[in-house]
């Protein structure tokens, strides 16, 4: 008995029934069947079909909400498909920024081989455009090996999909300087639009946003040109969970990086690292650093990073959404 059900190995290209004896580890409609990945589909939408075929030909880029399970998804994948992982995050590329970060360790990779994890000096800049060069340098290097590509960094991962332009720079003597507020109000005034996708405490990525108003006289937006996604190469699967449970979700997180220390490992970065670094920018450190400094309490240091996390998490599916050919994953 198929139960109107049809299973399509995306990764050999194969149409298989099965039947309810068969063993099955269900992720949402995407099934690992004896070692195998199987994305199910009802038979009344055969014609979506071949849109599936031989997506581990490609590099997978998962995409999806802080918290949603991404990088649950990424193992599950790498695992079945012997992939390494590289991290498409702003953050979780600094030595030593852990549980803020939600970075795994050693032990929760299980044995796949995780890039742009713990690689750089938490006061090393990292940019778009160093992320690109990182991703590009590892497709030379590994010619032959196809990737999975996660994170939630949006920018990083649409510049990737759609194409970078390097854009220029000035002297950091005549940079946009002032207040976060005093800052994102210029930007509003020019591109509100944009300004309502950034959050004003990103201080320096509005600053960067005014310096290239400055430099070439229109709204910024307008430089991001992209490309069409090279569909050949790259196939992106996104995650899609309600915001009440999301919300939950990332409530839980929080709570839990409060019980593995997350105050105790800001403490301890603070007193190694300046803390002007872009590492500290990262919601889940910003506010410790509140809380240590007597700006607020410890209660409202708590709800500021599940506030800020739930916000965050919007503006992402704000970005995720514009992205074509995403085959979108349902989660409950």
């Amino acid at each position: 008995m198929n139960h109107g059900l049809i299973f399509l190995n995306p990764f050999r290209c194969e149409e298989k029934q099965f039947t309810k004896d068969e063993y099955m580890i269900q992720y949402e409609s995407l099934f690992f069947v004896h070692n195998h990945s199987y994305l199910l589909i009802p038979k009344n939408r055969l014609n979506y079909l071949p849109i599936f075929i031989n997506i581990m030909k490609k590099n997978i880029v998962i995409i999806g909400p802080t918290a949603s399970g991404k990088s649950d998804l990424s193992l599950q994948l790498a695992k079945q498909h012997q992939c390494s992982v590289i991290s498409a995050d702003a953050f979780q590329i600094y030595k030593e920024f852990t549980i803020g970060t939600g970075k795994l360790n050693l032990d929760d990779q299980n044995g796949v081989t995780h890039f742009l994890i713990d690689e750089l000096h938490p006061e090393t800049p990292y940019s778009v455009q160093d992320f690109l060069i990182k991703v590009n340098s590892l497709y030379t290097e590994r010619p032959s090996e196809r990737f999975i590509i996660c994170g939630g960094s949006a920018m990083y991962i649409k510049s990737l999909l759609y194409g970078y332009q390097p854009l220029k720079r000035l002297p950091s003597t005549q940079r946009p300087e002032g207040t976060p507020q005093h800052l994102w109000d210029q930007l509003h005034a020019i591109d509100p639009d944009l300004a309502q996708k950034t959050p004003y405490q990103n201080k320096q990525r509005v600053q960067r946003y005014l310096e290239l108003y400055q430099i070439y006289g229109k709204p910024p937006s307008s430089l991001f040109k992209s490309s069409p996604m090279d569909s050949d190469n790259y196939q992106v699967m996104g995650i899609l969970i309600e915001n009440t449970i999301l919300k939950d979700r990332i409530n839980q997180r929080v709570d839990c990086m409060i019980n593995k220390g997350l105050v105790d490992e800001v403490d301890y970065l603070m007193k190694k690292y300046d803390s002007n670094s872009q590492g500290f920018q990262a919601i889940g450190y910003k506010e410790p650093i509140a809380y240590l400094q007597g700006k607020i309490s410890k209660d409202t240091m708590i709800q500021l990073i599940k506030k800020n996390s739930f916000q965050y998490a919007k503006r992402q599916m704000t970005w995720f959404r514009t992205f074509d050919n995403v085959h979108w994953i349902p989660k409950k």
